[in-house]
Parts: C-alpha cells; structure tokens; sequence
C-alpha cells in the first residue's frame, strides 16, 4: 500500500464511488442515446411504418392481436399471392409479433400513469452544460417524469426498433464486459453499438423489420453462452441461453447464424483443450432447450434435426456425449492416460460408424433437406446467383469497402486493436470474438445486408480498447490509494507440480494426500513433470489426460522451462514494483494525466469522434424515411412532407370496393395489404419465383395482350410515376424476370431482355414503347403517350404525380367467381385451414406456357435453368 492505510481506504471507497456514478450516467446517456438517434422518423413523420416489409409484419401483428395465436398459426390469407393466396403461420418468424401483442396486452392492463425518476432532477445541471458544449442526444428539457399507459399495436410497432435498439447496446456491452471482464470496456461497447450505423439501418423507428428484434436476441443469447461456459461451475446459465436462443429463432431466419456459431465454438474448445463437464452441461442443456423450442415454431418445424446447414452443431451435440461418456468411464475405471487415449478413440470411431449407418439409411427416404440457395451462396464466390429476381436487390449483393466504412466507419479502425488487448487474457470468450470476427466479415463480403451482423462485434473490440485505455487512465490512481497489484504466482520447481491421480484429478493436500499419495515415478510421474509452473485456469477443473489440453500443458511446460527461475522472478519482481513502487505509480499517474490531456487538446480523435457521431446521426436520418413519405427541405429550412404514396393507398381503400383486387409489382405488395387493405397479386416475398414472373410478364407486355391475362386477376392495377423510384427505372428487371419463366417474352437469345429498356438518350426501345408499364406510367405525361381507355381506365393520380391508379375494364367476372368459390381451393386434407387457391381456367393456356425455374445454387427442386442463368453460370465460367 503507496499510502496509509487510514488514509487510503477511505479516499479509494470515494473515488470508487465516483466513478461508479460517472459510469451509471455515461450508462443511461448511451442507453438514450440509442433510443434518441432511432426516433427521427417518429418526430419527423409521426408513428408510420416503413418501407414495404414492416407493412407485412405490422399487418401480421394486428391479425394476432385480434384472432390470438392458434389462429394465427393456422391463417391462410388469400389477400395475397392471388389468386393462389399463402399460409402466413407457417412461412413466418412470428417472434416480432408475439413481442409487440405481448407489450400491448401489458400495457392494456396499466392505467395512464407517471412515473417520477428521482435520478433525473439532480442531472439536469449536467444535462444543462453538456447542451451548451452542443453534446448531442440531450433531450430538452430533461424530464423527470415517464407516461406510462396503453398503446395502439401500431404505436407500439413503430417503437419496437428503438425499444431493442437500446436493449442491445446493453447486451453488447455485457458481451463486451464477459470477454474482457472490464467494466469500462463494456460501457464503451455499449455506447459504440449505441450509435453504430449497421445497427442503426435496421432499427429506426418504424422499421418494425425481423433484424430489429433479432440484434437483440443475438447478442443477448452469444452473452449467455459465453457465461454459462465462464466457469465449470456456471452450465446451469445453459438454460437461459437455449431460452434465448429460441428467441432467436422466433424473430428471423438468421438463427442458422447463431447456432452454428456457438457450435463451432464449442467443437473449438474441444481442439483447445478446454472440455470438461462444465462446457459439456453448458452446450447440451442449450442445444436441448433451444431445439425443443425451435421445433415448435411451424416455419422451423423439424429442419434442426434434419436441414444440412443445422447438422453441425447436431453433429457437436452427439459428440460431446461421446466424449462426457469417455470422462465417466475414465473416472469410474480410473483409466490411466494411455489407457483413456485408447478408449476414447475406440468411442469416436464407434460413433462415427454409427452416424454413418445412420446416414446411409436415412439418405434414400429423403430425411435431410438440402443446402438452401442462400446459404450456399455465402460460401460461393458470386456477385450475381443465377436468379434474376435475387439479382434484382440491392442488398444481395456483396458488401464493398465503401459499405464497411459507412456502417463501421470509425470503431473499425480500431477493432484489430482490442483483439490484440484480449491476446494476454485468452478465456473463452476471446476464441468467441476471433470466430465471430471471421464468420461476420466472410458472410457480409457475401451479402452486404449481413453487414448488420459486423456491427455487434466490431462494438465489442473496439469498446475493448477502449475500456483498455481507461483503465491504465485509472489503474496507478486506484494503486495510489491502496488498491492490491500484481501478485506473482508462486513458481514450482521442477518435478514438484501437483501431482495427477489416476482419473486425471490434480492431487489435494489433507485426506486426499493420504488415500492417494502423490507419484513421481513412472508414468503419471512424467505427466506430473509436464505441469511445472502451471495452474488451472478459470475454465477449467482439472488436469485432463490424454488430449489436447495435455499436449497444451507440455507446450507451455517446455517453453516455461526454457528461462532460468531467476529470469521469471527477476520479470515478476519488475512486474510487481511496477504496482508498488511509489515513484513508478507516481510516473503511471503523471503519464495517465499527460495521455488525457494530450487526447482532449492535441489529438486528431478531437474531431474524428465528434464528425463520427455526426455520420451517424446523418445515417440515422437517411435510413428514417418510410418510403410511402419523405421529407423536402424547403427554402425556410422547414421540412415539407411529400406522402403521395400513401395518400394513394388510402384513397384506393376509401374509393374501391372490399373484394377489389389490386396489381402492382412485387415490391408493393405489403404496402396494398397493409395501408389500402386490398387483395394484392404478389405481396413482397420471394417464395414464388414463377408467380412473380408471370406478374412480371404481364406488366412489360404489350397491352392488348396484358389486358387479356390482368382481366381474369385484377380490377385496378397501380403504377408509380413521377421520376422517383418510378417503376419505369426498375421494368426491365421485370422483363428479364418474366422472361426467365416465359423464355416467349424477350427470347433465350436475350436473357437479359435487352431489347427492353431505354437508349442513351432516354428514348425507350420499341418493345418497351409499347409495354404496359410504359403506357401507364406516361399516360398523358410524356407527349403522344396514351393508354387505351377501351382496357384501363385513369381513376387517380396523387397530388404530386407519384402513384397513377386505373381502372381494369370488362373485367372477367366468371373468372373473379371462380377463382373465390372455395370448391376451386387445393386442401391438403379434407377439412384443413391450408388451401391454396388456383387459376382460373381463362388463364390455363399462359400458365402452361411457364417452366419451372431453378438456380445455380437451388438443387432443392426440378427445373429447367433459364436462359438467364445458362448466361451468369457462363459468365463465372462454369460451363
């Protein structure tokens, strides 16, 4: 102890005290923080739903509020996909639905209430000054009440992304704080993936999207992993992962993601050495739970148990009994370690017969479902799969370095450095971080949409560098008043290692030492000789025999004992005088105060954290337009706000009648379900390809022969217009679309419909000119361009030109009868809710001009491949 003790034990509880406060409100203002910068579109356009998917999952969330689970499980909507219609309850991730209805049964039972946080008063001079010095995200005025009470399922979509977005700054800081065990790393952790823009881009308000939920559920479940493995004694946290986990599985499709990390994680700690009874209870209890859970889900089902892309950690799962069978049989035979060696490897070989008999059988009854295309195409090298319809959005493609530098930016630079912190402290959770690092930048390389999954990580190793530089910022003042330093550990001479019983267990001192006294000779003595100077570590529980944890232990053993016992002591000697020594404390201090001097007045971060949060904020905007309204900034600085979209969608539910059928391309879909509560053609998803196709077709026809086919599934067909997102931009990927399924529309000599698009000039080609979709969107717009009234009909423009709105004439009313009478829907059974629906007969002769589609990376089905992807498959030479 640098001072007195009755000096510096009081001194040392005050200054833990005040840092424990000024963390706790850095903690709240992160936490804020994360909820602040998601709220733009909220305080900018009020509680809308964005872009086109939340439509679908809003929609999805109103239906099981008001019909319950059981229902919704067994929903089969025919507003959509008509006029086959689609089984909602098994086809999605329900977990964001049953969080929002579960928060609005909640707060159905809470009366309109105020809160009083007593903690807020005294911060606001705190607040006060850190809004002079133009802090940002400081809610003026701070309030010191909270309204609690009732909300609308709406209200409480919109606020779901902002609501998890701080909950998972918090779990990552806690992710951050297990693999680093500082808390100061942690609390930077939390504040990074606060504002991180591959968070934020699917977590704004409004954006009640799968990922919003799923970030949460994620690093949540990688945290309580990582916790239930800490120490062979914390396995019963293994239920709370696997109740994560199901969790995971329930809000997206990325729960492959997470279950094959954690087991390739735990198959690494069985090449490292760092198996034991612990981790083997920590996985199985996990694996247990979560596929238990995980089955339940109707879009899972059985695929754990059966999918390729879940057989690994499946494959774990069964291992790990193996090898928790051969430590049973190693204890109760007191087995020694050549003996156990042999046992052991005898089992593995067993099993894996076994698996393999197994395999065999099942393999012809068609038991294991195959790759799905999208996994597979994150380990193939690809910058278009084959699938112009895939092809056709943006966010499949791969991520490129201008996409990490504006989701990562700044904490990227540093990431590499707080690995390398974690090099002197290598638990479990740092082999985590180093799998995680990899898999997260290999898959987003792939899909620059999976560049979300970056943000967690990056967070995680760049808030551990900084937590890094805190603490040696805080360390020599904490000495200084009397905290205990380093400790050396007591260094074995050689051969006087604890010694390892039979059963592999280090030797006790007292009884144990009597009943097996400790041997020097022979074999175990030679084991007992490989373990100078080692000492178990925090994730372990004994010295295990016979494997790589053994061969570990003679590695370090050798190297150790390549330095003199003099060389160690005279480096701990210096290690110790470093924590003891008052002037060495006393230069740590002076250096700490120049180091925060020099990064507050010198330091280029002066201006790089401050523009940082600047780019993010400016992201946060960006991504906070709904799509159905954006915002224009008018010449008083006010914004002015253009909501054509969905002014129109309202209009076409106040104007039309209920049964009315709406066609619009795929992308609209869940916005016509969702705002004009209308029957749609296709509502979004991609699970249809030749349906969308056929949509497709129709709209780049001519249209004459469009009318034809629109009459028999549409009264009213929608287009957007006005230069801005207009379909005309997007129609030729809707010609090659078609295309792909009705090689009659551009040809096979043309897989990518070429002959449909525009000139140099922005004069559109003959076969485009002539096109539904042109017609429609220029129809008295652009000089000599009309559609004949004879088969659409003008009803509506929106104020600004953007959503055009027709009327399909001599509309086939045979054909609208048929298609609804419930004797012409396909039930799967006599009796059951799942009835798909069919084309009318009117359409049989275009319908049987389709041919099924299949892709480079589909071999889950029969097709012939398109001309498209003969042309990509050539093109990436694989032909």
């Amino acid at each position: 102890m640098l001072l007195p003790g009755v000096v510096a034990f009081p001194l040392r509880q005050l200054f833990k005290l005040g840092l424990i406060i000024i963390q706790a409100v850095f903690l709240l203002y992160f936490i804020y923080a994360a909820y602040d910068i998601r709220l733009h579109a909220i305080k900018t356009f009020g509680h809308i739903i964005h872009e086109f998917d939340p439509w679908f999952n809003y929609r999805a969330a109103e239906y099981l509020a008001q019909h319950g689970l059981k229902k919704f499980f067994q929903w089969f909507d025919y507003m959509s996909w008509y006029p086959i219609g689609r089984p909602i309850g098994t086809t999605i991730y329900p977990g964001m639905q049953i969080w929002a209805v579960a928060i609005w049964e909640a707060l159905k039972h809470v009366p309109q209430t105020k809160v009083y946080l007593a903690f807020i008063p005294p911060l606001r001079p705190l607040a006060n000054w850190a809004r002079r010095h133009d802090w940002p995200f400081i809610p003026a005025p701070l309030k010191s009440s909270l309204e609690i009470g009732p909300m609308s399922v709406n209200d409480i979509c919109c606020m779901i992304p902002p609501w998890f977005g701080s909950l998972a700054s918090i779990f990552t800081g806690l992710l951050a704080y297990e693999i680093s065990r500082s808390v100061n790393a942690g609390l930077m952790a939390t504040g990074i993936m606060a504002i991180i823009p591959a968070h934020i881009m699917r977590s704004v308000g409004g954006k009640f999207d799968n990922e919003a939920v799923a970030m949460t559920a994620i690093v949540m479940t990688f945290w309580l992993w990582l916790l239930s493995i800490r120490t062979p004694k914390y396995w019963p946290i293994g239920i709370f992962t696997g109740l994560s986990y199901i969790n995971m599985v329930a809000a997206w499709g990325g729960y492959i993601f997470v279950l094959n990390m954690i087991g390739v994680h735990a198959l690494m700690l069985v090449l490292l050495g760092r198996f034991n009874s612990g981790v083997h209870k920590a996985y199985s209890i996990f694996f247990f739970v979560g596929t238990l859970g995980a089955i339940q889900i109707p879009v899972v089902g059985m695929q754990p148990l059966r999918s390729l892309e879940q057989m690994g950690p499946l494959l774990v799962f069964i291992g790990y009994q193996v090898l928790a069978f051969s430590d049973f049989m190693r204890h109760k035979k007191k087995m020694g370690t050549m003996e156990f060696v042999k046992f052991r490897i005898m089992m593995c070989i067993l099993a894996g017969l076994a698996l393999i008999v197994v395999a065999v059988l099942l393999y012809p009854t068609g038991y294991f479902g195959p790759l799905s295309s999208r996994i597979r195409g994150l380990f193939v090298k690809h910058t278009k799969t084959g699938n112009p319809l895939v092809d056709s959005v943006a966010e499949h493609q791969p991520a490129n370095p201008r996409i990490y530098a504006t989701h990562l930016g700044l904490p990227l630079d540093y990431a590499l450095l707080g690995g390398l912190i974690c090099l002197f402290h290598r638990n479990n959770g740092f082999y985590f971080m180093c799998l995680y690092g990899f898999i997260a930048s290999h898959f987003s390389g792939k899909m620059s949409r999976l560049v979300l999954i970056c943000g967690p990580i990056v967070s995680v190793t760049c808030g551990i560098w900084c937590g890094f530089l805190l603490d040696q910022v805080l360390e020599p003042f904490l000495l200084l008043l009397g905290k205990k330093g380093f400790v050396a550990k007591k260094l074995s001479p050689a051969g006087n290692a604890p010694p390892v019983s039979g059963d592999g267990k280090s030797g006790k001192a007292g009884k144990t030492d009597k009943a097996k006294p400790a041997r020097k000779e022979g074999k175990d003595g030679k084991e007992a000789k490989r373990q100078d100077n080692i000492e178990l570590e925090e994730y372990e529980e004994e010295f295990r025999p016979g494997g790589a944890m053994q061969i570990k232990r003679m590695v370090k053993s050798y190297y150790v004992n390549m330095y003199s016992e003099g060389s160690l002591k005279d480096f701990q000697i210096f290690r110790e005088k470093l924590d003891t020594s008052l002037p060495l404390v006393l230069l740590r201090a002076v250096a700490a105060v120049a180091f925060v001097f020099y990064m507050l007045t010198l330091s280029g971060m002066r201006t790089a954290v401050p523009e940082y949060i600047e780019h993010c904020k400016t992201i946060g905007e960006h991504v906070a337009s709904p799509t159905v309204m954006y915002a224009v900034k008018q010449k008083d600085g006010s914004n002015y706000i253009v909501d054509d979209y969905y002014k129109g969608y309202k209009w076409i539910e106040a104007n039309t009648p209920e049964d009315s059928r709406v066609m619009a391309w795929w992308d609209y879909g869940y916005q016509i379900t969702g705002i004009a509560n209308r029957t749609t053609i296709a509502d979004g998803n991609t699970w249809n390809h030749e349906h969308i196709a056929t949509l497709g077709r129709t709209l780049t026809s001519e249209v004459k022969r469009a009318h034809n086919a629109i009459r028999h599934l549409a009264d009213y067909v929608l287009v957007w217009g006005g230069g801005q997102r207009d379909d005309l931009g997007k129609s030729p990927h809707l010609a090659r679309i078609g295309n792909s399924v009705f090689p009659d529309h551009c040809g096979d000599d043309d897989p990518k419909c070429m002959k449909f698009g525009f000139y140099q000039d922005r004069s559109p080609t003959p076969m485009m000119e002539k096109s539904l979709l042109y017609k429609l969107v220029e129809h008295n717009v652009k000089k000599g361009v009309k559609v004949n009234e004879k088969y659409f009909k003008h009803v509506h423009t929106t104020k600004h030109g953007l959503m055009r709105i027709y009327e399909v004439q001599n509309v086939s009313q045979e054909s609208k009868d048929w298609v609804a009478d419930p004797k012409n829907r396909l039930c799967d059974v006599p009796g059951s809710w799942y009835c798909p629906g069919q084309y009318p007969p009117a359409l049989s002769k275009l319908i049987s001009k389709r041919r099924n589609f299949a892709q480079i990376e589909d071999f889950n089905r029969k097709g012939e491949k398109s001309a498209y992807t003969r042309l990509i498959e050539k093109e990436k030479g694989e032909l």
